[in-house]
């Protein structure tokens, strides 16, 4: 899905998460998209229906966006886009957060 009309972006929802990135610099509107992106938010969606709780930031979350992350580049290389460099936010340990194996995929 195309993010909004105010910036160069994609996203990709499942049940239980959202993942999304932007083009930093691309104009919204003359910029169809980029071959650049920054990962920008992470949320799971079952523990927090109306993403208060950005976790793009979290160690403990990045087997998560790397599956999210080759399953964004899938869908725009199917929907017709070039395959895009997505640049990783930068990672600090959030606490007691974790991850099992089971949640990765949805």
């Amino acid at each position: 899905m195309q993010i909004s009309e105010s910036q160069v972006g994609r996203a990709v929802r499942t049940r239980r998460w959202k993942y999304s990135v932007s083009a930093l610099g691309k104009h919204p509107v003359k910029d169809p998209g980029s071959e650049v992106y920054t990962e920008e938010f992470l949320y799971d969606l079952q523990a927090d229906p109306w993403e208060l709780n950005n976790l793009i930031d979290s160690n403990a979350h990045r087997p998560v966006k790397e599956v999210l992350r080759e399953r964004l580049i899938r869908r725009m290389t199917e929907a017709g886009e070039a395959p895009p460099r997505i640049e990783p936010a930068e990672e600090r340990s959030r606490g007691q957060l974790l991850v099992l194996d089971s949640e990765w995929h949805d």
